[in-house]
């Protein structure tokens, strides 16, 4: 079954374990010799050549891209002109995903883009992941649907400074990298009501997580319904399909920690939550094992999403 361009689309993140590829290596800072990144990059550029084909043949047309893709992308150490030596891989990879329709993205760690520091080492770091991390979606021929997902941050040393940190970046940041971001709320620190006024205040979009909402609860608390309205409304008024995080609570693991698989119920609360076409991004630890065990829920629910 293939999700329809009418209703939603399902994608997973980085890894596939049916072909036991997740075109992300790395190796430690210490053995980062340009020698060493070449051959880790060739493999993972190859490998996401693999993962492009898979999802292709199987009609998935979404896909987050491990932030590993070229090993230390953002950092000193990495001094290879990378995005001029791979530009023929890059193309090839770029066309398959856009023939085939695959919307790629991709998701720096919390630690690795801080909009709220206000460390300007870290403020700093932050730019050149997200200069890195767009640079791949660039390279890759990507539309404006495809985004750098990024958290707010931490809310030292209190939150009214913190947001006013994350004013400040946002404000001095790039056009050409604003245009690339999507803020999600988190599990942790800032609710969906605290980053939506940000975002919308930027003209940006904000990405919506059930598992998140569930976890760390707006004041007043958001339904799902209105998490997945509000968030598709950022999305909408920028002209984009609106893409979400869907994720179900692993049993017995620490509150956020994600479960193997989808739970049906969280899928269907979710689906009978949209209000218009959408893409949801599974967060699950099985990848394209979930995806494809919800493609066999979905031939439950009372209108599948088929073409």
């Amino acid at each position: 079954m293939r999700e329809g361009l009418s209703s939603y689309r399902l994608g997973y993140v980085a890894n596939c374990l049916s072909l036991e590829v997740g075109a992300s290596h790395t190796c430690r800072l210490a053995g980062a010799t340009p020698e060493r990144l070449e051959a880790l990059i060739e493999q993972n550029l190859s490998e996401l050549e693999q993962i492009l084909l898979f999802n292709e043949a199987r009609g998935i047309e979404l896909f987050r891209i491990g932030s590993s893709l070229i090993p230390f992308g953002s950092h000193p150490v990495n001094t290879l002109k990378w995005w001029r030596k791979y530009a023929r891989e890059f193309d090839r990879l770029g066309h398959i995903a856009r023939r085939s329709r695959q919307r790629l993205s991709m998701h720096p760690s919390p630690a690795g883009a801080s909009l709220t520091s206000v460390h300007q080492r870290v403020r700093d770091a932050a730019i050149a992941e997200l200069r890195y991390s767009a640079r791949v979606l660039d390279l890759l021929g990507q539309g404006p649907e495809a985004r750098v997902v990024i958290h707010l941050g931490g809310a030292a040393p209190s939150r009214p400074e913190a947001l006013d940190n994350a004013h400040r970046m946002l404000d001095a940041m790039p056009e050409e990298l604003r245009d690339r971001i999507v803020i999600e709320h988190d599990d942790k620190v800032w609710s969906a009501r605290e980053v939506a006024p940000l975002a919308r205040e930027h003209g940006l979009p904000w990405l919506a997580d059930n598992l998140h909402n569930f976890i760390k609860p707006s004041e007043p608390e958001m339904p799902l319904e209105e998490l997945l309205r509000e968030s598709a409304a950022s999305w909408r008024a920028l002209d984009l399909r609106p893409k979400f995080h869907l994720a179900s609570q692993k049993p017995d693991g620490r509150p956020g920690a994600h479960a193997d698989r989808i739970d049906p119920r969280d899928f269907r609360a979710v689906v009978a939550a949209l209000d218009g076409p959408a893409d949801l991004m599974l967060e699950a630890k099985d990848k394209d094992l979930a995806l494809f065990a919800l493609r066999q829920e979905a031939g439950s629910l009372s209108q599948p999403a088929t073409v």
